[in-house]
């Protein structure tokens, strides 16, 4: 391999690296916000004296 295969490799590589790491965090984060309009619609579900 030559220095341009290097390079390339480094780049896919880091290409690779950032996309894995964007789709984790997309992921949690709309895990996160279902979880959190679960709650508010369970909050809203109850009755008003039981809060």
């Amino acid at each position: 391999m030559n220095h341009e295969h290097y390079v390339l490799a480094a780049y896919l590589l880091t290409f690779a690296v950032i996309v894995t790491a964007t789709l984790k965090v997309w992921l949690s984060g709309r895990r996160y916000r279902r979880q959190v309009e679960a709650l508010a619609v369970a909050r809203r579900l109850q009755p008003r004296g039981d809060r």
